[in-house]
């Protein structure tokens, strides 16, 4: 076999995992939105096809029976308030960092490495008492700070390589123009890192939009609870209306999948950028 017909052979396979792994991402996606428009009956009977007679009803009765106008406002404002306070604070931070020369400073970006290896679900029931001596149980400022908080460490990851890769001397011209040092950060440096800031802005809001744990621990009120807490409101110990389910969940996966696709171009750009610099 030449090495011409052993690149095409490769090619070929490379072609084909390409698909089958697409296919197994796309497939449990569609076959979702397809599961939303049938009867409870055909769901059982009809699996994998579909529907021969669409339920459009199934939208309606989501939407009013999880009360999900209500919980879309409660998972913007959260995911909303709580990227207010993560890209300026990861910002800043990241750019000390990657910029400045201070004590101790090697040690405090390894302590925040470290927080990016500890898993949320152990730091869960220290959080919950926090919240909790602090009053910030059953309230979205509570939520914003823990999700904030949560995020710093991958934030800052992200933002340094970001802030290494650019040349100092873009910061020491505009100082010498008479702009301070914070003044060469927000007028030169931060629009440089536009995908560094994409990245965050998808990476952790989509991550906050689907956080379930702590906002099942945070939140007891029926008025305060959040997307990912009203999907779980569908299931039952005894039965589970499967369409039903599957037209909420529709409806909250639509913005994400809209949001990915129109920034996915940044989202590559930065997830590229920060694994090979720095």
């Amino acid at each position: 076999m030449t090495y011409k017909q052993k690149r095409k052979l490769a090619a070929v396979f490379w072609g084909i995992l390409l698909v089958f792994m697409f296919i197994l991402c796309v497939y449990p996606i569609v076959w979702m939105f397809l599961g939303s428009f049938k009867d409870s009956g055909e769901f059982y009977t009809n699996i994998w096809g579909i529907s021969s007679s669409p339920q459009f009803i199934n939208y309606v009765n989501a939407w009013k029976e999880g009360e999900l106008g209500q919980k879309f406002i409660n998972s913007l404002l959260i995911t909303g308030g709580s990227l207010l306070v993560i890209i300026p604070v990861n910002c800043c931070a990241a750019y000390a960092i990657a910029r400045l020369r201070f004590r101790y400073r090697a040690a405090i970006y390894t302590l925040l490495l470290l927080g990016i290896m500890i898993p949320s679900g152990v730091l869960g029931i220290p959080t919950f008492t926090v919240a909790m001596k602090l009053g910030l149980l059953n309230s979205r400022i509570g939520l914003i700070l823990i999700y904030a908080a949560q995020s710093i460490a991958m934030g800052v990851f992200i933002m340094r390589a970001f802030f290494i890769s650019l040349p100092k001397e873009l910061e020491e011209a505009a100082m010498i123009d008479g702009c301070s040092r914070f003044g060469s950060f927000v007028r030169v440096i931060l629009p440089l890192t536009k995908a560094g800031i994409m990245t965050q802005v998808i990476f952790n809001g989509l991550t906050i939009w689907n956080e379930y744990f702590m906002a099942n621990i945070m939140i007891t009120k029926p008025e305060m609870k959040t997307l990912p807490l009203a999907i779980a409101s569908f299931t039952s110990k005894h039965t589970t209306n499967y369409p039903t389910l599957f037209a909420a969940l529709s409806i909250v996966t639509l913005p994400v999948i809209l949001i990915f696709v129109l920034a996915q171009k940044s989202f590559i750009e930065g997830m590229s950028a920060g694994s090979i610099k720095g």
